[in-house]
C-alpha cells in the first residue's frame, strides 16, 4: 500500500532554536500513529510540519504518500491530509454547515466533484459526528466541545486519506471523549483511514493500538507498537516520572496512572 507519512532524519528549527532533532519513522496507509511526550517536546510542531503549516527551517526529509512533501501544492496535500486543530483556537465566523462546505476546497470551485458530492460528504460528516442539530449555529457561538466535534466533521467532509488530530479530546467531557475515541476507532477500522493523533492521554495509544512515537526534548525516544509502552520504561524515560499500569475492571483496557 505504501507509506502515507515518513520522516528521514527530519529536524526543524525556529530561528536558531531546534524544535525537532532527527525524527525517523515510516507509517503505512491505514495505520494509526499516536504522538506523545511532555510539554515542549515538539509534538504539535511535528504535526504542523506534516501539514506544512510550520514556518521555520528544516533539514532531512519528510515524505507524504512516498513523495517529498515539498512537491505538493497545498491543495493537493489537503486531498491527502485533513487537520483537526484544538478547539481553543479562534473560531471562524461561519455556521458549521458553511464551515464544512469550505473544507471541500481541495476539489476546486468548478470541479465535477462539487455539487451533490459535496452535499453528501457534508451530510455524512454531520451525521457521523452528531452535529446535524447544530449545523446552522455559528462556530464562534459553540462551546469548546461542540467546536471540537465541528472541526472533526470538517476534516471528515474533506474525504482525505488521513486525519491528523491535535489533542482531539481537548474541551470534551468524559462522555464525548469516549464517543470521539469510539468514532475514530470505527472510522479507522471500517474505512482504512490513516489516523495521526497528538495526545496527552497516555492510555489512548494503548486503547487505539497501532504505533506510537514518543518524543522528549525535541528528540525521538521510541517508535514502535503502542503495546511497547507497558513494561519497557519508555514512558518513564520520556517523562522522567514513574507510572503504574492498571487493568480497568470492566473493560479490561490498560490504564496509565502517574
Amino acid at each position: 500500500m505504501g507509506a502515507i507519512m515518513e520522516c528521514r532524519d527530519f529536524s526543524f528549527f525556529y530561528g536558531q532554536r531546534q524544535i525537532l532533532d532527527r525524527i525517523n519513522f515510516r507509517l503505512e496507509r491505514g495505520e494509526w500513529l499516536s504522538i506523545i511526550g511532555a510539554n515542549g517536546s515538539g509534538k504539535s510542531t511535528l504535526l504542523k510540519n506534516m501539514l506544512r503549516l510550520a514556518e521555520g527551517r528544516s533539514t532531512g526529509e519528510m515524505r507524504v504518500a512516498d513523495r517529498p512533501i515539498s512537491e505538493y501544492s497545498q491543495k493537493d496535500l489537503a486531498r491527502l491530509l485533513a487537520y483537526v486543530p484544538q478547539a481553543g483556537d479562534r473560531a471562524p465566523p461561519f455556521t458549521i454547515r458553511e464551515f464544512l462546505k469550505l473544507s471541500r476546497y481541495p476539489f476546486g470551485l468548478h470541479s465535477s466533484a462539487k455539487g451533490s458530492g459535496d452535499c453528501e460528504s457534508v451530510e455524512r460528516a454531520l451525521r457521523l459526528t452528531n452535529t446535524g442539530h447544530l449545523a446552522e449555529r455559528r462556530m464562534d457561538q459553540l462551546s469548546g466541545g461542540q467546536r471540537q466535534r465541528a472541526y472533526l466533521a470538517a476534516a471528515l467532509a474533506q474525504d482525505a486519506d488521513a486525519l491528523l488530530l491535535d489533542e482531539p479530546a481537548s474541551f470534551l467531557d468524559p462522555k464525548h471523549v469516549h464517543a470521539m475515541n469510539e468514532l475514530l476507532k470505527s472510522l479507522h477500522a471500517k474505512g482504512n483511514l490513516t489516523i495521526i493523533t497528538v495526545t496527552h492521554d497516555l492510555a489512548q495509544p494503548l486503547d487505539a493500538g497501532g504505533h506510537v512515537l514518543v518524543l522528549r526534548e525535541s528528540r525521538q525516544v521510541h517508535f514502535g507498537p503502542a503495546g511497547d509502552l507497558v513494561g519497557h520504561g519508555i514512558l518513564e524515560q520520556a517523562f522522567g516520572h514513574d507510572f503504574c499500569y492498571l487493568t480497568h475492571p470492566k473493560t479490561g483496557k490498560t490504564l496509565v496512572v502517574a
